[in-house]
């Protein structure tokens, strides 16, 4: 009996991903690192039965592939995102207009 084992695996810059300029221990060159998603998968007859995800650093000059966790120290510290004031306003907008109905009601109107 044959069993056919694959393994695929593959990378892609994430768009949107994170980026930071850092000295590569392996170039010895201050260059841009860039965020990447490796896919790893293993089948058996052309259908994938395991598959991994995860997320890692590349340098742009040597191509060398680094950890998340091994870069967390150099990373920039990223900007908190700012308030949601639309949820707020909306908030207060309704608590306006039920606040207006009571009164409406009391007064008879």
């Amino acid at each position: 009996m044959w069993l056919l084992f694959h393994r695929k695996a593959g990378s892609k810059v994430v768009a949107g991903g994170r980026t930071f300029v850092e000295h590569c221990p392996t170039c010895n060159e201050s260059t841009k690192f860039r965020e990447i998603e490796i896919n790893e998968s293993f089948g058996v007859w052309f259908v994938d039965v395991l598959g991994d995800k995860e997320r890692k650093f590349r340098c742009d000059q040597c191509q060398d592939v680094f950890d998340l966790r091994d870069q967390s120290k150099a990373l920039p510290e990223q900007p908190k995102a700012l308030p949601d004031h639309h949820e707020e306003r909306a908030r207060i907008a309704n608590k306006i207009e039920d606040e207006l109905a009571e009164l409406k009601k009391r007064l008879g109107k």
